[in-house]
């Protein structure tokens, strides 16, 4: 669905205990209870891991990281580990580190 330009979207794979939810587009106030809700039907499901790929996120406000950090505190609550991969778009790993939600990012393999 896209807001005022937005593409946002999500796309989940499940594979061996673990899900990865693919998002596209911008995390707003326009979106981040959409991620949210999607990411908690994953949830429910009691993966062993939910991955958060963020390599298509261009932006990601506050709402968003808001909502990551609920999902966050809700998976540590169910013994899911809950990671965001892939973050690509510098403002997002900016916003991520001042916010204080690097723990939550999966760092980049080496190389």
């Amino acid at each position: 669905m896209a807001v005022n330009g937005n593409d946002f979207r999500t796309a989940v794979s499940r594979w061996d205990g673990r899900v990865t939810v693919a998002v596209t587009g911008e995390i707003d106030l326009a979106t981040a209870a959409q991620l949210e809700s999607r990411v908690q039907e994953c949830l429910a499901r009691r993966p062993r891991r939910v991955d958060l790929d963020f390599a298509q996120v261009r932006f990601c406000d506050c709402s968003g990281a808001n909502a990551l950090e609920r999902l966050h505190h809700r998976a540590q609550e169910e013994g899911i580990d809950l990671k965001v991969t892939d973050v690509r778009a510098p403002i997002v790993a900016r916003l991520l580190d001042i916010l204080g939600l690097a723990d939550l990012v999966q760092p980049h393999p080496p190389g």
